[in-house]
C-alpha cells in the first residue's frame, strides 16, 4: 500500500489521489487503507515518513523554490495544512512536527551554521513558515499581487530575505 500510495501521491498529488485508487494499484481492498492507516492522511504522513527520493537542495533559495514548485503542481498536502490548523490532534501534530525537524528544518540550519548564523535553528523555522505561507497564500489567490506573480519573481524576493536571514545579527 506505502508504494502504491507514494507513487499516486508523487504522481497526482495529495488532493488528486483517491483511497479507491490506491487500493486498485496496491491490489488491496481500499478499506484497508482506513485499518492500517486510519484515512488517506496517515498514509500519507506514513509515506512522507519514509526517506525522500531525492533530498532537498542544499542551497536554501533552490530549496524554496522546489517546495513553492511541488506545491503549485500537486496542492497543498496534509502537511502544510496541519502545520496551520489547530483541530489536529497532538499526535498528529507530533509526528508532522518530526517530518519537519527530520526533512527541512534540520537540513536548513546546517546550511545556516555554515554561515557561521548562531539562531540558526530559529531562522530555518522561519524560512520554513515563509515557504508554507507563501504556498498557501499563492493556492488561495488571498493576496493577488503574490497569488498571480510568477515563480521566479517570487523567488527573487525569497533569495533577499534569505540572504537576510543568512546575515548574523541585526
Amino acid at each position: 500500500m506505502l508504494e502504491a500510495a507514494d507513487a499516486l501521491f508523487d504522481e497526482r498529488g495529495y488532493g488528486a489521489a483517491t483511497v479507491r485508487e490506491i487500493g486498485e494499484r496496491a491490489g488491496v481492498d481500499p478499506a484497508l487503507i482506513a485499518r492500517y492507516f486510519g484515512g488517506k492522511e496517515g498514509l500519507y504522513l506514513a509515506t512522507l515518513e519514509r526517506e525522500p527520493r531525492s533530498p532537498l537542495p542544499r542551497d536554501l533559495t533552490r530549496a524554496l523554490e522546489h517546495m513553492l514548485s511541488r506545491s503549485e503542481q500537486r496542492g497543498i498536502g496534509p502537511i502544510p495544512l496541519a502545520m496551520v490548523s489547530p483541530a489536529h490532534s497532538d499526535e498528529l501534530r507530533g509526528r508532522v512536527r518530526e517530518i519537519i525537524a527530520r526533512r527541512l528544518v534540520e537540513p536548513f540550519a546546517a546550511e545556516l551554521q555554515a554561515h557561521g548564523v548562531a539562531d540558526a535553528a530559529l531562522r530555518a523555522e522561519i524560512l520554513v513558515a515563509l515557504a508554507v505561507g507563501v504556498s498557501l497564500t499563492r493556492s488561495c489567490g488571498t493576496l493577488p499581487a503574490l497569488a498571480s506573480a510568477p515563480l521566479g519573481d517570487v523567488v527573487d524576493v525569497l533569495d533577499e530575505l534569505i540572504a537576510a536571514l543568512r546575515q548574523d545579527g541585526p
